[in-house]
């Protein structure tokens, strides 16, 4: 009652705040009109339920509890980010769970309209983290989750232009929550090239590459879990890894023309253990505006974002993830969002998620080894930013 009562507050706090006018949000001194200050945040209502409970186990399940369904307000965000010149300052603040955390702490100088460079806690240039609130689904691809790592402290070099980007940077493999010592090292690399890129239509291929010293404060492994919000139910998953360092890849495709979005990833990694194992996965999606005009692309990132107020679209997407010897996942999954106005969007998901072909000694214990494991669930995500 206590968390409910918690959450409910802060939730009525970050509408009230972002539901004042524009003017109120962004602060300009009068007496230094380069300085900017701009409040930033957002909130999720999410609610989420199982349609074949009865056939599945989660690792609450297995420790005693029970997950039917869920009603979350499990992802609060607030900040800032200041201006001034060609520097600009942002902090962001997670509320989650119990827990605060900070997220994005960063400060950034453009050199000119092209180029700029970023330092301190930020997403790599690999997947699509970058693409924050704007996601079509109410979770990333399970793909992406699996192969993509969270943020690091580190520094990026970013040169975009309509015609292609390149960004590369320098990483700890820790966050502003780690452990200082022995974190190891990320080092990036990404290119997308725009042969075509103009009003209505978009088209770009892009590659990337990351390399990961572990370092000895840090662990290496990965897992395919359901992208659902209530719980992150672990379908496949390789467990630690004995390998000081990893080398991943992706491949990337996007093509939008006015209503119609086609985009489509192929992300792997090659970890170097005893032998050289490798896994690999694919993501794609599609989406179609029923009513609207024209999908939105972010060329800094590379990335579609969220689609303008008096949208609905119709979305579809597909993953599949090989762990090589732990295992197999597929997801498909089916949705529709509407976009209420700048501020305010709804979001309505169906997914079924498979994992198969797990070895005999493979962890979660509660999973069936002789049989693969399906999930039903319906989702939907009331989110509000400023």
């Amino acid at each position: 009652m206590k968390r409910l009562l918690k959450n409910a507050v802060l939730t009525a706090g970050v509408l009230a705040l972002g539901l004042q006018a524009e003017a109120q949000i962004t602060v300009a001194p009068e007496n230094d009109p380069n300085f900017k200050l701009k409040f930033i945040g957002r909130t999720n209502l999410d609610f989420g339920t199982y349609l074949n409970r009865n056939d599945i186990g989660t690792y609450k399940e297995y420790k005693g509890g029970h997950v039917d369904n869920a009603v979350l307000v499990n992802d609060t965000r607030l900040g800032f980010v200041a201006t001034k010149d060609k520097w600009e300052g942002k902090v962001e603040v997670c509320f989650a769970t119990k827990a605060i955390s900070f997220r994005d702490v960063t400060m950034k100088y453009s050199f000119n309209d092209h180029s700029k460079v970023t330092f301190g806690n930020q997403f790599m240039p690999y997947g699509i983290k970058l693409t924050g609130i704007n996601y079509k689904f109410t979770e990333d691809p399970s793909v992406d989750y699996t192969f993509c790592p969270s943020r690091k402290i580190g520094v990026n070099y970013l040169y975009t232009t309509d015609g292609f980007n390149l960004s590369t940077g320098l990483y700890t493999n820790g966050d502003v929550d780690s452990k200082a010592y022995n974190q190891g090292f990320n080092a990036a690399l990404q290119l997308i090239w725009r042969p075509v890129y103009d009003e209505t239509t978009v088209f770009h291929v892009g590659g990337a590459f990351l390399y990961t010293d572990k370092g000895s404060s840090s662990k290496l492994s990965f897992k395919g879990i359901v992208p659902a919000s209530m719980e992150q139910t672990t379908l496949i998953q390789t467990g630690e890894l004995d390998a000081p360092n990893c080398e991943r890849y992706e491949v990337q495709a996007l093509f939008i023309h006015t209503k119609l979005l086609l985009e489509a990833h192929f992300l792997g990694a090659s970890v170097n253990t005893e032998k050289t194992s490798s896994f690999n996965g694919f993501w794609g999606q599609v989406s179609y505006q029923i009513i609207g005009e024209q999908q939105k692309y972010n060329k800094v990132t590379g990335l579609p974002t969220t689609s303008a107020p008096g949208t609905l679209e119709v979305l579809g997407r597909f993953d599949y993830l090989n762990l090589d010897d732990f295992g197999k996942q597929t997801d498909f999954e089916l949705g529709l969002n509407y976009i209420i106005n700048k501020h305010f969007n709804v979001k309505l998901n169906y997914v079924m998620a498979t994992g198969k072909d797990r070895p005999a000694n493979a962890e979660p214990k509660y999973y069936k080894l002789d049989e693969d494991r399906t999930l039903h669930l319906i989702q939907t995500r009331l989110q509000f930013s400023f």
